[in-house]
């Protein structure tokens, strides 16, 4: 389920994006972070957290500190591009859809409160497609 939700997460951003009328500003987000999440609960994004530790594998320090450093700078970048101007920008929306693979990435209590937002995200979309088709 959580591939659909990602797929339509995205397209809704892709249709948002050729439109040229005013959307709010929290619409794009809250939908690329839905995406997001959604990806980091399929194999997909198990994959890219596996690949992201091989990569940190490389650094000659501890993994966690510099998946821990990566996914606090990423929060700031995004709290700040989105605090500026209300509105986010391309750097914004790739930090939303790489924060929630950096998370599954990750050891620690940033690491554990993250992913279970993103978890929370992810079956929110989930369940709310389950009711609208008639499941329980």
């Amino acid at each position: 389920m959580s591939w659909a939700i990602m797929i339509v997460a995205f397209g809704l951003v892709t249709i948002l994006w050729k439109r040229k009328k005013a959307n709010p500003w929290w619409l794009k987000s809250s939908l690329v972070f839905i995406g997001g999440c959604s990806l980091a609960d399929t194999a997909l994004g198990a994959w890219l957290a596996a690949r992201i530790n091989e990569i940190v594998g490389i650094v000659p320090v501890n993994s966690s500190i510099v998946v821990g450093a990566a996914t606090l700078l990423l929060i700031v970048l995004t709290v700040y591009d989105i605090g500026i101007d209300r509105k986010a920008d391309k750097t914004a929306l790739i930090c939303l859809v790489v924060l929630p693979v950096l998370f599954l990435a990750g050891v620690g209590p940033l690491a554990e409160a993250g992913s279970g937002l993103t978890e929370a995200i992810s079956q929110v979309g989930a369940n709310s497609i389950g009711r609208l088709i008639g499941g329980q």
